[in-house]
């Protein structure tokens, strides 16, 4: 059996990118599915409706901004990102520093 894919809206599958594969009938096969995220993409959540084999299966995903609820809730683990608070702990130093030198220059002009 022929298995073929389309989205709905007809304009998501430029981002995904899957083969049309064949298996034979009683036969399960892993079909990898790829999402190619364009430079123009704008930040939000999107889903599009995958149609494969006249199964219809809804894909969410994410662009820029946190997975949807539905990934998380199915035990999806976010890749790990930079925290905030590592770039005020890189700040903090440089500013203890840069007032040290300024009250030490101050302290060395009085003398």
């Amino acid at each position: 059996m022929q298995v073929t894919f389309s989205t709905n809206p007809a304009a998501a599958m430029t981002w995904l990118k899957v083969s049309p594969v064949e298996i034979l009938p009683g036969e399960s096969a892993s079909i990898p599915l790829t999402l190619v995220v364009p430079s123009n993409a704008g930040k939000g959540e999107n889903y599009v409706i995958l149609t494969a084999g006249g199964t219809h299966y809804d894909v969410r995903f994410s662009v820029g901004v946190p997975p949807p609820r539905e990934c998380l809730a199915a035990g999806y683990k976010p890749l790990p990102g930079t925290n905030p608070l590592v770039f005020l702990w890189l700040i903090v130093p440089v500013v203890i520093i840069l007032a040290v030198l300024w009250v030490r220059s101050r302290l060395a002009g009085r003398l």
